[in-house]
């Protein structure tokens, strides 16, 4: 049965298999939200942001999603030496996201917009990718990001 750890512990596997030996680093992570919460004030408020007005979401789709996941997964710095059999990569990336579809019931699917806009540069990342899922009974946040 797939819960939020386990989500949650496949997502920190591959953030720090990428941790580069540098100064910065990724986390990737997953949280839920209750449907009652709207997805900017959410995300504003879990990060502590500062009042960013441009912050908007823009619906995205199942295959945009499986993109992103596999671009964080495997075509970060060190991932790329690590495993370079592209079809392994591909089935890891459908099995997370089967996983993730299964657990968070998902109806659709948004990317953050204006995340860094102007004043607000690198405020969550040098590199990153916010994503908000409405699920069927709570929302969700997942995030992969590199920070410095």
């Amino acid at each position: 049965m797939v819960t939020l750890d386990f989500l949650k512990e496949i997502l920190s596997a591959h953030a720090l298999r990428n941790n580069p030996g540098a100064n910065y680093f990724y986390e990737f992570d997953i949280v839920a939200f209750d449907h009652s919460i709207n997805a900017v004030d959410f995300m504003i408020a879990h990060f502590a942001l500062k009042d960013n007005k441009e912050l908007t979401v823009q619906p995205i789709t199942e295959s945009e999603l499986k993109k992103t996941i596999h671009k964080w997964f495997f075509g970060r710095e060190r991932s790329k030496n690590i495993n370079p059999d592209g079809t392994e990569n591909s089935e890891k990336t459908e099995s997370f996201y089967h996983s993730l579809k299964s657990f968070t019931k998902e109806k659709r699917i948004f990317h953050f917009q204006n995340v860094n806009k102007e004043s607000y540069e690198y405020q969550l990342g040098i590199d990153y990718d916010y994503l908000y899922i409405e699920g069927e009974e709570k929302n969700f946040l997942i995030y992969f990001s590199a920070q410095d």
